[in-house]
């Protein structure tokens, strides 16, 4: 009863600062405090936002922009975004982002930030943020090990905290010891393989979530001859898989899994499997594959490909029907939304959340980075369009909710309208809602 005690306060300011606008209503939100007078918080944002990139980290950005616009002010200050792109030649960059972040300190405005989008990113950019008591909030990672301690963790989540400051780094999505999973008990118990090939971009996110799926899935399906192949490529040097296809066909996979971003080409991947797999052979991977880039560069062999999204499906979010077409309405294109706007969204909420409690520890005056660092601590009952979240110990979400979705062509109007993503030129190939996986 007393830790409900401690965090009830925060949590009815919560509810009253968001009741206007977090179940999908569309007036313009201040947490009080009157007119926004007395200056102005930034929150900033670091996503990749060119090249190749852009297909993640744009509409990402859009979620985050779209939340300030709906709050604009808590009590008393206008809200601001500045936003920075981690990509290099269209490619995420953990030195470009650890710049960013640096050039994000040297404003006093910037109070916390929402980012980064790639896990090998943020794990450049939490020593710094941590040093600087900085509030990250992440959309996207999912890399267990930015958090949770676990033996295999290289490094391990105190090693990227040297400072010794308490946890500073946050996230709304769910974690890959979760999500490679999820897809592996799917391609086991739905998609009935027994047999399947897993490789890699060799980098944070995409070896991580590979290793994840691969012991599951050898877990379901009977040990380790259950992988017919496994490779982790170097993908600046590798545009060519069809050597390991090949490979894996003969081997006898009935799927392929790949670990990693369409970035890092991993979608061509499965465009090169034409004339050596039959169409029907699943193509699976983890959220950086559910995008429209993914979709264009598998271009006619698209169909057939499975990917999760380590977030709830918020087209399944009754609450959050209002937010979307909100969303939709102020961002046009089709390639403004996608499977992470929401999460962004929702992520900004939670520090708003933060910032209102702090501004009210220092006595209504601008709070200090740490004490935007310790509220965000204490946060809990964020009503957001993801559902009403709290975070643990660690910074990660709860709720974990993963999202499993299949590449279907041809699809409805309805489809179309709930998916994250379709298609730039086959603009009815869409990502289509499969199921919904609440870890145990």
């Amino acid at each position: 009863m007393r830790e409900i005690s401690r965090f009830k306060p925060l949590a009815v300011a919560v509810a009253a600062a968001f009741a206007a606008f977090a179940c999908g209503g569309t007036t313009s939100t201040s947490t009080g405090g009157g007119a926004a007078n007395k200056g102005t918080i930034v929150i900033g944002i670091d996503l990749p936002e060119s090249g190749g990139e852009a297909s993640n980290g744009v509409p990402t950005m859009n979620g985050v922009k779209f939340a300030v616009q709906q709050i604009k002010s808590v009590k008393g200050f206008k809200l601001d975004t500045v936003n920075f792109d981690d990509a290099v030649n269209g490619v995420h960059d953990p030195q470009k982002g650890a710049q960013n972040v640096n050039q994000m300190l040297a404003n006093p405005d910037v109070l916390a930030m929402v980012g980064p989008f790639n896990s090998n990113v943020a794990r450049a950019e939490i020593p710094i943020t941590n040093a600087a008591d900085l509030v990250q909030v992440s959309p996207a990672n999912t890399n267990e090990c930015l958090t949770a301690d676990f033996s295999y963790c290289d490094p391990h989540p105190l090693a990227l905290r040297p400072a010794g400051h308490p946890n500073n780094y946050f996230r709304v999505a769910a974690t890959d010891n979760h999500q490679g999973p999820a897809v592996a008990d799917y391609a086991y118990d739905v998609l009935h393989l027994k047999k399947v090939a897993v490789a890699s971009d060799n980098e944070t996110y995409g070896k991580g979530i590979a290793d994840n799926f691969q012991k599951e899935f050898e877990k379901k399906a009977g040990g380790s001859s259950a992988t017919v192949a496994r490779q982790d490529f170097d993908m600046t040097s590798t545009s060519d898989f069809k050597p390991f296809l090949t490979s894996a066909k003969s081997k006898g996979a009935e799927g392929i899994y790949f670990g990693g971003t369409d970035s890092n080409k991993v979608c061509t991947a499965r465009f090169q499997m034409k004339g050596i797999f039959d169409a029907t052979v699943p193509y699976m991977g983890g959220d950086g594959i559910v995008t429209r880039k993914c979709v264009d560069d598998a271009a006619d062999n698209a169909a057939g490909m499975y990917g999760s999204v380590a977030a709830v499906d918020p087209s399944k979010v009754p609450t959050a029907a209002g937010t979307i077409s909100a969303f939709k309405k102020a961002f046009t294109s089709p390639s403004d939304y996608g499977s992470y706007t929401v999460p962004a969204y929702s992520a900004t909420q939670s520090i708003v959340a933060a910032l209102s409690s702090a501004i009210d520890t220092a006595g209504g005056k601008k709070p200090t980075r740490a004490q935007v660092r310790a509220a965000m601590s204490k946060v809990k009952n964020v009503k957001t369009p993801i559902g009403t979240i709290a975070f643990d110990k660690n910074g990660d979400v709860i709720p974990q909710i993963i999202t499993v979705y299949q590449l279907k062509a041809n699809v409805s109007a309805q489809e179309q309208a709930d998916t994250p993503s379709c298609g730039t030129t086959a603009k009815t190939n869409c990502w289509v809602f499969a199921k919904s996986v609440t870890p145990k």
